[in-house]
C-alpha cells in the first residue's frame, strides 16, 4: 500500500473530506476491494491491519531538576496547564483517537502518578527501578515488551491539538523547524525517501526534533534488539533515546512530521510555562506562598549548574552469594582483620584519633619502603580519585581516559565540568594490551590535565609495563598521572612506585584495600604522591582521619602476608582454569587476566545479554560491557565450587 492509498483510506476511515484525493487515486482503492463508494470495506480495513496503532507510552520517571522547588514536591507531567495536566491532556487525547492501550513508565514521585491513574483503571503503569541511574533509554528498557506500533512520548509534552492517530504509516518523529541557530538535535540529512540519516546537537536554517514519535513495528524490533545488546555499556547509563536512535540512524528508518511551535510545546522550566500561561502561576501557589516559591528559587539557584550530572551509581541486589559482577574479594578478608573488630575497645568508638602519625600510613611506609610524606590515607581509591580530580580539575580541562574504563572516572570528569578523551585497551591474540602509541598520540593533541591508567586493567585483566608508564609519565610533565592500583595483589605484575615517586613529580598512585584484602565494607584505601602534592590533597581529607577501626583492620590486612601470599596463588589457579575451561567452549573468547575477574567475549550467534539473565535466574550475578557493538561479559573470581557452577550453567545455556 502507498502511502498516498493510506491516506485516502485513513481520510475515509476518519469520514474526512476526501476532495483534495485524485479520482485516479479512488478508483485503485475502490479496485482493490478497500473500499465500496464511500465506506472501508472488511477487506480495506485488513490491508490497514498493519498500519493499526497498538499503543501509546508516555515516559514519566525523570526528575526535571529545572523545574526546582515545584518539581520537588510534583513531577513535571503533573503540572496543570489550561485545566488538565500535561500527562492528562495526552491520555484524552490517545482515547479520543482510539488508542485504548497507554502505558506510563514512572520513577521520581511515582505515588503521584499512581494516585493519577486511579482515574484510569486501563493505564497500565511500570516502574522504571533505575531512572536515577540512566537516563531516559531506562524507560524504554522497563516498557520494551510493550513497544510495537507505538507511540513514544514524553510526559511533559503539551498539544494544542490532538495529534494523535489509530493508524499511522510509518515511522516519525515529531519537528519544528528554525531559521536560528537552536541547541536541540538538529537533521542534517534526509534520503531519498525522506529518512531521516544524520542528527546532531545545535544547527539552524533545520528542522530539530522535539515532541512526540511513532515507531512502526519493524522500527521497534530493531531499536530492542539494539537496546538490549548495548543496554549494560556504562556509556547507556547517561544516554537518552533520541541518542540512541542517532547513533543507529542507518539502520532504523524514521522521517520527521513537520509541526510548529504554536502546536507542539515541551517546556524545560517553571519560567517558560508561566510565559506560555500565566495562570501557571495560580496553580504553583497551591503549593507555595508566592515570597516562599521566590525565595526558594534564589535560595537553591546555585545547584542549576548540576540540573545535567549524573550520579555514578552501581546495581543494587539484595543478594550475599553469587556477587561475581563487582569484584569484590569473595574469598574474604585474612580471620585476623575481623578479629580487630571483635577486640576493639570502646575508645575505638568515641575518640578521634588525634595521634601524631596514622599507624596505617606507618604500615604503608614500612612494606614500601617510602616516607609517610608520600602516603595519605582515605576511605577507598574512588576517594582517593576523587580529592585528587577536586583540587587539580579546572572546568573544561580534558582527562584521558582508557576505552573500556571504570565509567567512575568520567562521572567525576563532569561532575567538574571538564572533558572525557579516550586512548584505546585493545584485544590482541590471548590478552587486551594498552595502546601505548596512541595514548601519546592522543595526550599530543588534547593536553590532558590529567592522564589516567588502571592496571591491572577494569574490565579487561590488561596491565601496562613499568617501561610504558615511565615513559608516559616522562613525556607529559605538564599532565599528572593516575595510576589506578586497585586490582593490585592479583598477578606477579607490579610497577615500582617508589621509582617513579623519587623521578617524578606528575604522578600518583590509588590502592585499596576492597579488592586484594577484601576490606570492602570497610571503605579504606590510600594514595602515594610526591610530599608537595600530598600538602595539597590533604586540604580535601577529613581532618580526623578515617575511622579508627578501619584502618586498625587494614594495618592487620598487611600484616597478614602469608594469608594474602596464599589468597593470590588460589585467586590465580581458579581464574586461570576458568579461562582454559571457557577457551573450550565454541564461539567463546576468556582473556588472560591479571586481576580478580575474566573478561569474555562470544559470538554474535550468542544471545550474551540472555546468558546474563540466565545466570541472574540460578543466582550468579555478572556484568556486561559492550565491545565495538558487541556485548562482552566480565566474571568475578569466586571459590572454586562458585565458577564451577558458573562455567557449566554458561554451557548448558550456549548448548540450548
Amino acid at each position: 500500500m502507498t502511502e498516498q492509498e493510506f491516506e485516502y483510506l485513513y481520510a475515509v476511515h476518519k469520514r474526512n473530506d476526501t476532495t483534495s484525493f485524485s479520482d485516479e487515486l479512488k478508483q485503485t482503492c475502490q479496485k482493490n476491494g478497500w473500499t465500496d463508494g464511500n465506506k472501508i470495506t472488511d477487506s480495506g480495513y485488513e490491508a490497514l491491519a498493519p498500519y493499526k496503532v497498538d499503543n501509546a507510552i508516555i515516559m514519566a520517571a525523570g526528575r526535571s531538576r529545572r523545574c526546582m522547588p515545584l518539581s520537588n514536591y510534583l513531577p513535571k507531567g503533573l503540572f496543570e496547564i489550561k485545566g488538565d495536566t500535561m500527562v492528562e491532556r495526552q491520555i484524552k487525547q490517545m482515547h479520543d483517537a482510539g488508542i485504548k492501550e497507554i502505558v506510563i513508565v514512572v520513577g521520581y514521585l511515582k505515588e503521584k502518578y499512581y494516585e493519577m491513574a486511579k482515574k484510569y483503571p486501563e493505564l497500565i503503569v511500570i516502574d522504571n527501578e533505575e531512572w536515577q541511574e540512566k537516563n531516559n533509554i531506562s524507560s524504554l528498557y522497563a516498557a520494551k515488551d510493550y513497544i510495537k506500533n507505538s507511540y513514544i512520548c514524553c510526559s511533559d509534552n503539551w498539544f494544542a491539538h490532538n495529534v494523535y492517530r489509530d493508524y499511522v504509516y510509518d515511522s516519525y518523529y515529531a519537528a519544528k523547524y528554525s531559521d536560528e541557530f537552536i541547541n536541540e538535535d538538529c537533521v542534517k540529512a534526509f534520503d531519498k525517501n525522506g529518512y531521516m540519516r544524520e542528527v546532531k546537537r545545535g544547527g539552524e536554517k533545520s528542522w530539530y526534533i522535539i515532541g512526540e514519535s511513532f515507531w512502526r513495528k519493524d522500527f521497534s524490533d530493531t531499536f530492542k534488539d539494539l537496546m538490549v545488546k548495548e543496554y549494560y555499556d556504562p556509556e547507556m547509563k547517561y544516554m537518552l533515546w533520541d541518542h540512541f536512535y542517532a547513533k543507529h540512524i542507518d539502520v532504523l528508518n524514521m522521517k520527521i512530521r513537520k509541526t510548529t511551535d504554536a502546536e507542539c510545546k515541551e517546556f524545560d522550566t517553571t519560567e517558560e510555562i508561566i510565559e506560555f500561561n500565566p495562570s501557571f502561576k495560580e496553580f504553583v501557589n497551591q503549593f507555595f506562598q508566592e515570597e516562599e516559591f521566590v525565595n526558594s528559587t534564589q535560595r537553591i539557584s546555585y545547584l542549576s549548574n548540576y540540573t545535567d550530572v549524573k550520579q555514578y551509581s552501581v546495581v543494587s541486589t539484595e543478594q550475599l552469594t553469587g556477587r561475581m559482577h563487582v569484584n569484590e574479594n569473595l574469598f574474604g578478608a585474612s580471620p585476623k582483620c575481623l578479629e580487630v573488630f571483635h577486640n576493639a575497645k570502646m575508645e575505638d568508638l568515641c575518640l578521634y584519633d588525634l595521634t601524631r602519625e596514622d599507624e596505617l600510613a606507618l604500615e604503608v611506609s614500612k612494606m614500601l619502603d617510602l616516607p609517610t610524606d608520600n602516603i595519605f590515607v582515605h576511605s577507598g581509591s574512588s576517594d582517593v580519585i576523587k580529592t585528587i580530580m577536586t583540587l587539580v580539575l579546572n572546568k573544561d580541562d580534558t582527562v584521558l581516559i582508557s576505552a573500556p574504563a571504570w565509567n567512575y572516572y568520567k562521572s567525576v570528569v563532569e561532575l567538574h565540568f571538564a572533558k572525557a578523551a579516550y586512548y584505546e585497551i585493545k584485544p590482541g591474540k590471548d590478552s587486551y594490551e594498552f595502546d601505548v602509541k596512541g595514548l601519546l598520540s592522543k595526550a599530543r593533541e588534547t593536553n590532558p590535565r590529567i592522564i589516567i591508567i588502571t592496571t591491572p586493567h577494569n574490565p579487561t585483566g590488561a596491565v601496562m609495563s613499568q617501561t610504558d608508564v615511565e615513559k608516559i609519565v616522562k613525556q607529559n610533565p605538564s599532565s599528572l598521572v593516575i595510576i589506578d592500583e586497585a586490582y593490585l595483589g592479583f598477578s606477579s605484575e607490579k610497577i615500582d612506585a617508589k621509582h617513579l615517586l623519587n623521578s617524578y613529580n606528575n604522578v600518583v598512585f590509588c590502592r585499596t584495600f576492597s579488592k586484594l584484602y577484601g576490606l570492602a565494607g570497610v571503605r579504606i584505601g590510600y594514595g602515594l604522591c610526591a610530599p608537595m602534592a600530598k600538602q595539597v590533597f590533604k586540604l580535601d581529607l577529613n581532618p580526623f582521619r578515617v575511622s579508627n577501626i578501619g584502618r586498625k583492620a587494614a594495618v592487620a590486612a598487611l600484616q597478614d602476608k602469608a594469608y594474602y601470599d596464599n589468597l593470590t596463588k588460589t585467586t590465580a589457579q581458579i581464574r586461570d582454569n576458568f579461562i582454559a575451561q571457557m577457551n573450550t567452549l565454541a564461539n567463546v573468547k576468556a582473556f588472560k587476566s591479571a586481576a580478580n575477574f575474566v573478561f569474555i567475549h562470544f559470538d554474535n550467534s550468542i544471545d550474551t545479554q540472555k546468558l546474563k539473565d540466565y545466570l541472574a535466574q540460578n543466582g550468579i550475578l555478572v556484568r556486561l560491557w559492550t565491545e565495538n557493538g558487541q556485548l562482552a561479559m566480565r566474571v568475578t573470581v569466586a571459590p572454586k565450587e562458585w565458577m564451577d557452577k558458573a562455567f557449566n550453567l554458561i554451557k548448558e545455556f550456549l548448548g540450548k
